[in-house]
């Protein structure tokens, strides 16, 4: 089976549930044909991903829909907890797990543990209730197919698969370890310094991407202290999380210096431009072309005009 092509440096996650069925050899290609175009077709109903197991009904024609079920290595919760130790001492992969992302790192990581999150053909056990001979039914097909699909959109479901839901897992990550330290900590020997690295830092391999939930880890943690309403501050989080990508990805100090400035502005909640440059140590006509063009792209609201107008952030 060739490697699918990487996607943003990883392997699709669906493609790679695909491929197992190219194990299955050219006595089964016409099976597999049929099988794809029924789950094409739509026929794969009341699908669902649990530990072990993956279940749908297939609807071919009239009569009564065919049950599949696949069934999948499990590895049991002791394991789990064990494996978790070793992947806290990761960060990426708790902030990858948080944004929904199942890196191949993190497979990597935990097939060395002997956790497979995409088994092989003759590992996973099929059944269906059709009257085919053959273990590879054009239905089991379908099914299979389909759950490629949801894998694609839903890559965690693959822990679950392999007996750990990722709301689960996280909070493994986040147990304490038997010293009373939370899980990873206690190897991590800061005894050199934290300004002193250990090796080539041009070596290590940085991929920045955007976050599609930045309030996700706050959520997870839970309302910070002495706050009532954590809305506000996951706005923050939000705003702070936008800017960072922002940085990295070139618009440089031109973007940070438009943040502080509408920071400012939504402090004063109403303020000219020689207020706002005061307050920030700027220059005010440099203040005032900026906030012009922050209200032609829609950003803040203008009242007046020339050195005497006045803004306010759009839904401040």
């Amino acid at each position: 089976m060739s490697a699918p092509e990487l996607v943003n440096g990883e392997r699709p996650w669906a493609e790679l549930w695909r491929g197992m069925l190219d194990e299955a050899g050219a006595s089964a290609a016409r099976r597999v044909q049929r099988g794809q175009a029924l789950a094409r077709r739509g026929a794969v109903g009341e699908l669902s991903i649990g530990p072990g197991r993956i279940e749908a009904a297939v609807h071919e024609g009239r009569s009564h829909p065919d049950r599949v079920t696949l069934r999948c290595p499990v590895a049991s919760d002791e394991r789990w907890t064990e494996v978790a130790t070793t992947l806290a001492r990761e960060l990426r992969f708790t902030a990858a797990l948080l944004d929904g992302i199942v890196p191949n790192a993190l497979a990597a990581a935990l097939a060395d543990e002997g956790i497979v999150l995409v088994p092989a053909l003759e590992d996973l056990d099929t059944s269906c209730t059709c009257a085919e001979r053959a273990a590879l039914c054009r239905h089991v097909v379908a099914v299979h197919d389909a759950a490629a699909v949801l894998i694609g959109r839903t890559p965690t479901l693959l822990l679950r698969l392999a007996g750990r839901d990722v709301e689960h897992l996280l909070r493994d990550l986040r147990a304490p370890g038997r010293d009373g330290e939370p899980t990873g900590v206690a190897t991590l020997d800061l005894s050199r310094g934290l300004t002193e690295a250990h090796g080539d830092l041009d070596a290590i391999d940085l991929r920045p991407a955007p976050v599609s939930d930045p309030g996700a880890l706050l959520r997870h943690l839970g309302d910070p202290p002495f706050v009532d309403d954590a809305l506000p501050v996951e706005r923050l989080v939000e705003r702070a999380a936008e800017t960072a990508w922002r940085l990295a990805a070139g618009d440089g100090s031109d973007a940070a210096d438009q943040e502080v400035l509408l920071a400012e502005l939504r402090a004063q909640r109403v303020a000219g431009a020689a207020d706002l440059a005061a307050a920030l140590g700027r220059d005010a006509e440099e203040v005032r072309e900026e906030l012009d063009e922050l209200f032609e792209a829609g950003t803040v609201m203008r009242m007046g005009s020339g050195t005497g107008a006045r803004y306010r952030a759009a839904g401040g």
